[in-house]
């Protein structure tokens, strides 16, 4: 068994949580989607938590802190928060990361950040015309994904994703390409903030979705500590579930700062899409 990772995002709690679950489980393997960092505020103790994955694959952001991506594709709060982490990274971290490409292989299995698409390995599979270009370069039966930080199931000819069974465990439909999204560690969307990952067991063709609660004010602390632009703290605090009654309560430094640009945050916002349910 193997699990499947994405979307850390910097998040340190949550993905020390994970660990926890993988070690009660016995799962010792791993590979990461990409998108190690970006956003949360522990980039390089998640870079370096994750430096045993047996493959690890080039997200967006860390797309945009090695050049491959320019501040044009980000919406303000992603951008913002990849010139604070791009300050933080070792010699060591831009190494390490300018190994990993968006795509890739693992025994027998197709890897994406975010999708096969050669013209578009960044696209978010939201799409009839994205999932199209996708199965199109698939040429696995299975391929995994992160990205829109949304867990879903995709098979090849079908308009509508499958749904997860209630179990959380998907058996593998043999006779279709299949393309599954694992959800984000750190960064979780669809209403649950538990992390979200997987495990796949490739003996029994059994892909099972995971969420693993932790503790999410600790990562909130330190966001607050650290004082990142106003309106990257804003998005982080809503994505981690904080109210914005919630976040303006902590005192007048914050609400000073976003004044009336309050009124005009996305509640909803990704780096490339509005949605209405997004990613970043």
């Amino acid at each position: 068994m193997i699990a499947i990772l994405s979307d850390i995002h910097g998040n340190r709690p949550a993905l020390e949580a994970v660990f926890a679950e993988m070690a009660k489980l016995g799962v010792r393997r791993m590979v990461v989607l990409g998108d190690v960092v970006g956003y949360g505020p522990f980039p390089n103790d998640c870079l370096r938590m994750i430096s045993g994955a047996e493959v690890c694959l080039l997200g967006n952001h860390e797309a945009g802190l090695v050049g491959e991506l320019n501040e044009e594709w980000f919406k303000d709060a992603a951008w913002g928060a990849l010139e604070w982490t791009r300050k933080k990274l070792t010699h060591a971290d831009r190494e390490m990361i300018g190994k990993w490409r968006p795509t890739g292989s693992h025994e027998g299995v197709q890897l994406a950040h975010a999708s096969l698409n050669p013209e578009a390995v960044f696209d978010y599979l939201l799409t009839p015309r994205a999932l199209k270009a996708h199965f199109a370069a698939q040429t696995a039966p299975l391929c995994f994904v992160g990205h829109t930080h949304v867990p879903e199931i995709w098979t090849e000819g079908r308009e509508d994703p499958v749904a997860w069974p209630k179990s959380g465990v998907y058996t593998r439909e043999a006779s279709r390409k299949t393309v599954i999204n694992v959800g984000s560690v750190g960064l979780p969307r669809g209403g649950d903030k538990r992390a979200t990952w997987a495990t796949y067991d490739a003996g029994k063709g059994e892909v099972t979705l995971r969420r693993t609660a932790y503790d999410v004010q600790e990562i909130i602390r330190t966001i607050k500590h650290l004082r990142h632009d106003p309106v990257v703290e804003a998005k982080l605090l809503r994505d981690l579930g904080m109210r914005f009654s919630d976040r303006v309560s902590v005192g007048p430094l914050l609400r000073c700062l976003l004044g009336d640009r309050t009124k005009n945050l996305p509640m909803r916002q990704a780096d490339g899409v509005d949605d209405g349910s997004c990613s970043v």
